[in-house]
């Protein structure tokens, strides 16, 4: 019985010991330092476990312990064995590229060696989508040094200050590839890092128009605020413009920039209250308005529960658990009945809360869920989290179900988020997986990987998709969005005012375009726009006509 017994637990804790230490090994760069070492103790007991010696008894208590005691240290040494081969092997890359900040300055905390490697390699270049330069690099006297041919769009790439402030956006979510270090050969990137050769990075060819990207910006001028351009059919961003933004050749070290002149730009970018270091097309977290109205009517319809001709009242008010919402949006005071078509074209608040109640709470959360709130899409750069709410329990307050359904309460979205619901409506309920890198290629040109159109998630019948279109195109033919129309192409949009407590509300429209298909979708917030749901039209429809008529 014992001998059975034995080789169970040798089997089980080894086995166990197996797993633990070999999934912290796999998913090393996924994992912290402390969750690397907890799966390594747990392996290490799991292995003592299975191999502590049964000795007999006669051995007597000297031979005993002598034994175990070897076999602890034995242990111990297999333990420290396994975590060099980790530090040394797998994850040196990562422990040797690590960044912290100076608590004082404010500098970037790098390995020495590592920028001056940096520094001597030929950067890959960062292209847009026609093959003109974003980020280049010029290299003098052994150096290279960050270029930007086109001011003002530079920043999609990311700024790039090894010597100060690190890297963010694309020249750090690609570094590896930029400095040619992945992406190309196995073997001979093996023998560059082995033999400490410098190697020449590979470029981004990215999906970005440079022409749009300029013209996005032209049109928000001075306003804060954003614009996404996505092709529907395969998620490929077009324009991801945000305002303010920084200069990321005011942030790079070159001949005729001093690190003197760097700091005093960066200090003026984190006093400007503007935050022109938030990149608000991606990590700007807004209260979405009416744009919302679009999942809350997807959901409506996909659940079978209402369709464009289902009559909702509406006479002005409505009293939900002893609180009075009032719709300001009724086109004509005399009439009270109104389908949800009319009220999703004339943007009626009070439909919509009848909506959201008639939902409930599960389904729209359900809903919410499925059209990516609550997660970070996958993407090339970082993207902020969207949410429903706070908390699980604020949505079963029947007035925070209300106002949630018409776009109020504690939702908040990033333009890139409500850019990619239009796009999956356009696409006839299949979202696309967004990306900003449509390849990576050598500097010869040849392209070492590229990327594959994928579904991210699919939250809505094609019926439904279908349905929604045909809302709103008609909230451009026949109602409030009248403004976004393109002659000679089909338009869909919405529109949304946001309300904000303490200050003005945000201004948005989403919309998308095509001849027989839809192909292009749009978002554009202006921050605190006001009254300026117009002028978040106008940007968005200037932007549609431009991306189908380049």
């Amino acid at each position: 019985m014992s001998n059975w017994f034995d080789r169970i637990r040798l089997i089980a804790g080894v086995g166990a010991s197996v797993a633990l230490i070999g999934y912290g090994l796999a998913v090393e760069q996924g994992i912290s330092d402390g969750r690397w070492l907890a799966l390594l103790g747990l392996g290490w007991a799991a292995a003592l476990i299975g191999l502590w010696p049964r000795i007999p008894k006669e051995w007597g208590p000297f031979p005993r312990s002598a034994v175990k005691t070897a076999v602890l240290f034995a242990s111990l040494f297999g333990l420290i064995s396994v975590q060099l081969i980790r530090i040394q092997v797998i994850d040196q890359q990562a422990i040797a590229s690590r960044t912290g900040s100076d608590p004082v300055t404010g500098d970037a905390l790098q390995n020495p060696r590592l920028i001056d490697f940096t520094l001597a390699l030929n950067r890959g270049n960062i292209l847009d989508r026609n093959g003109n330069v974003i980020a280049g690099v010029e290299v003098i006297d052994g150096v290279g040094y960050r270029t930007y041919p086109a001011p003002g769009i530079g920043y999609v790439a990311g700024y790039y200050s090894p010597l100060q402030y690190g890297l963010t956006g694309l020249e750090a979510s690609f570094d590896a590839e930029l400095r040619g270090d992945q992406g190309g050969n196995e073997i001979d990137e093996a023998l560059n890092d082995l033999l400490h050769r410098a190697t020449i990075g590979n470029d981004l060819n990215l999906t970005i128009d440079s022409g749009l990207q300029a013209y996005a910006q032209e049109l928000l001028g001075p306003r804060t605020g954003a614009v996404v351009v996505l092709d529907v059919t395969t998620g490929a961003t077009l324009v991801l413009a945000s305002n303010p933004h920084y200069d990321p050749a005011q942030l790079t070290h070159s001949p005729d920039q001093d690190r003197t002149a760097i700091a005093a730009y960066w200090d003026t970018l984190l006093d400007d209250s503007g935050r022109p270091l938030l990149l608000r097309a991606t990590d700007g977290l807004y209260t979405p308005g009416s744009t919302f109205k679009t999942v809350t009517a997807a959901a409506a319809i996909d659940t079978g529960l209402a369709e464009p001709g289902t009559v909702y009242n509406d006479d002005g008010t409505l009293e939900v658990d002893g609180r009075v919402l009032i719709e300001n949006n009724r086109p004509d005071d005399s009439i009270d009945l109104w389908t949800l078509e009319e009220g999703y074209a004339y943007s009626l608040n009070l439909v919509f809360a009848q909506v959201g109640l008639e939902l409930g709470e599960d389904e729209l959360i359900r809903y919410g869920e499925r059209f990516g709130f609550g997660t970070v899409p996958p993407y090339d750069v970082p993207v902020a989290r969207t949410q429903l709410a706070n908390d699980d329990a604020f949505l079963s307050s029947q007035t925070a179900l209300a106002e949630t359904a018409f776009g109020q309460g504690q939702l908040l979205a990033t333009p890139l988020q409500m850019a990619l619901i239009t796009a999956c409506i356009a696409n006839g309920g299949e979202m696309m997986t967004p990306f900003l890198v449509q390849s990576v290629s050598d500097q010869n040109g040849e392209v070492l990987r590229s990327h594959e159109p994928s579904i991210w998630r699919t939250p809505i019948s094609a019926s439904t998709a279908f349905t929604m279109q045909e809302l709103m195109i008609n909230a451009v033919e026949n109602g409030f969005v009248a403004g976004a129309a393109v002659p000679g192409y089909v338009v869909g949009g919405k529109t949304g005012t946001a309300e904000i407590e303490g200050s003005d509300p945000h201004s948005w429209f989403i919309g998308f375009i095509g001849d027989a298909e839809p192909r292009y979708a749009v978002a554009v917030v202006l921050e605190e726009g006001g009254g300026e749901v117009g002028a978040a039209v106008t940007i968005g429809q200037a932007m549609l006509a431009a991306t189908i008529e380049p």
